[in-house]
């Protein structure tokens, strides 16, 4: 038996060593940065309310084989106002404003194709699964309403890349969603399908019943765009490290209209195995 076990052994350590000395398919990236958020949305207010928070956090796992596959999660929260913090008087007593407090999360999932590997260019292109959650709550005085905004969209994406030598690369990535489910606060921002989604009390029952309660749209309701541009330096084989800025848009026509900008500066540290 002990004959047996050994040449066992050696075989998997040399498959061990040959799969390492290979050129590694596999990308695991952790983000941290910091965002600028600019949002109108007649719902809730006619106000443009934005800043900056420097809550910002992605991870994303890539794997560059046969095909081209691409998860990404994105949370983010922030204080987003009009004006800026006062004190103001009610019913004898002091207190100051609030601002707006948005949580926001995307997850993304991209399946494509290398059609163009030449050189020092590299071209992916193909499908863009893309989800977009939203919580927003927002603060009047010592009242406020709480609304949601999701989309789930199917559209396309395109990322390429420049080798600039063994070091340095830059790169550039859009993806562009054509067909929406899309959920979104109602009209009147608490109404009695919103008051029968939330009798439950619990997060995760309401949650999907607000996913639930939207509908099949395409770009003449929303559209929605990622646009990203990365510098990458190569440490090793194994490790990069590098930034990234990210610019996100939403636009909303009905109910009422939504406009929404994120700017996204990132500090990227990536493990290829």
């Amino acid at each position: 038996m002990k004959h047996v076990k050994l040449p066992l052994l050696c075989i998997l350590l040399f498959s061990s060593f040959k799969s390492f000395a290979q050129e590694p398919k596999n990308e695991l990236t952790l983000q941290l940065g910091l965002s600028g958020v600019a949002r109108q949305d007649l719902i809730f207010s006619p106000f443009v309310h934005k800043n900056f928070t420097p809550i910002h956090i992605g991870l994303q796992f890539q794997r560059d084989a046969k095909f081209y596959h691409k998860a990404q999660l994105r949370f983010s929260q922030a204080k987003v106002k009009n004006h800026p913090i006062y004190t103001y008087y009610d019913d004898g007593q002091d207190f100051k404003t609030s601002p707006h407090y948005l949580t926001l999360v995307d997850i993304n999932y991209n399946f494509g194709k290398n059609v163009l590997k030449e050189g020092k260019s590299k071209l992916i292109v193909g499908f863009d699964f893309h989800t977009d959650i939203q919580a927003l709550n927002y603060v009047y005085g010592r009242f406020g309403s709480f609304g949601y905004h999701s989309t789930i969209g199917l559209g396309a994406f395109l990322n390429y890349n420049y080798k600039i030598n063994d070091k340095h690369e830059i790169g550039s990535y859009v993806n562009l969603p054509f067909m929406y489910w899309f959920s979104r606060s109602p009209y009147l921002v608490n109404d009695d399908e919103f008051i029968e989604n939330t009798y439950s009390h619990n997060g995760f029952k309401t949650f999907f019943s607000f996913i639930g309660d939207g509908k099949f749209v395409s770009l003449n309701r929303i559209q929605s765009l990622d646009w990203d541009i990365h510098y990458t330096y190569k440490i090793s084989k194994r490790f990069d490290i590098g930034c990234s800025y990210l610019f996100e848009f939403i636009h909303a026509s009905r109910d009422r209209e939504l406009y929404s900008y994120r700017h996204s500066l990132f500090l990227n540290t990536s493990v290829k195995f």
